[in-house]
């Protein structure tokens, strides 16, 4: 294990991996066990959808086309006040399209970097706090898709990647995200090979196989980490 950042805090796990790997299977098998932890997407849609200021950002960079569009109930709600309906509706009130936010970005490498260094500062920032808010507990794991490609590394105590094979990424995605075999391939590239997270991290989780054989790897790992 690496030196502790912090020696009187929780020992803190960095869990990466390309998408679709299998990060939130780890995740949940560590929740089990009652190790805290917190998901960096969800802290990404968090912020998408309350911090005005990334929101703004995003509109300004990308256009209004990454807002959604107004459903036929926010309409009649709008409509129902009078004074609402005299007003002017904030696009900032709408939230993000994440769909069509991705689609923009994984086009473009120079546009992904662009979102990525108006959103991640705010995600950082909200992860900080919560392992703060955590700072009683042994472990608290913290699930970072683009660790490395971000160069996070040294946020954390130990950091775990999680793989599989190319065969059943390419199908999770498929059949989760209703990809087709281009945006696929797009997501996958935008990423480090899975080769290289590999050699980057502390240790490797294979999950490739059955669950039970990736409890069974998770279990071994936590018992050497403590």
């Amino acid at each position: 294990m690496q030196k502790r950042s912090n020696p009187n805090g929780p020992i803190v796990l960095g869990i990466t991996g390309t998408i679709a790997s299998g990060k939130s299977t780890v995740g949940r098998l560590l929740a089990e066990k009652n190790i805290p932890v917190i998901d960096t997407d969800q802290l990404t849609h968090d912020v998408l959808a309350h911090d005005v200021s990334v929101k703004k950002a995003i509109v300004e960079q990308f256009g209004p086309g990454v807002l959604q569009a107004p459903t036929t109930e926010t309409t009649n709600s709008a409509a129902a006040s009078s004074e609402a309906a005299n007003a002017e509706i904030s696009p900032l009130d709408t939230p993000i399209d994440r769909k069509n936010l991705a689609k923009i970005v994984f086009r473009n490498a120079d546009s992904r970097r662009k979102l990525e260094q108006i959103v991640h500062p705010s995600v950082v920032l909200s992860c900080r706090r919560r392992i703060k808010e955590l700072n009683q507990e042994k472990i608290v794991a913290v699930l970072v898709p683009l660790l490395f490609e971000a160069n996070m590394a040294d946020e954390y105590d130990e950091i775990w990647t999680v793989f599989t094979s190319e065969e059943v990424l390419k199908q999770r995605l498929g059949e989760r995200d209703k990809l087709d075999a281009i945006e696929i391939q797009r997501r996958l590239e935008a990423q480090l090979p899975q080769s290289e997270k590999c050699n980057r991290a502390d240790q490797v989780i294979d999950n490739s196989h059955s669950e039970a054989e990736t409890a069974r790897q998770v279990n071994l790992l936590l018992e050497k980490l403590l």
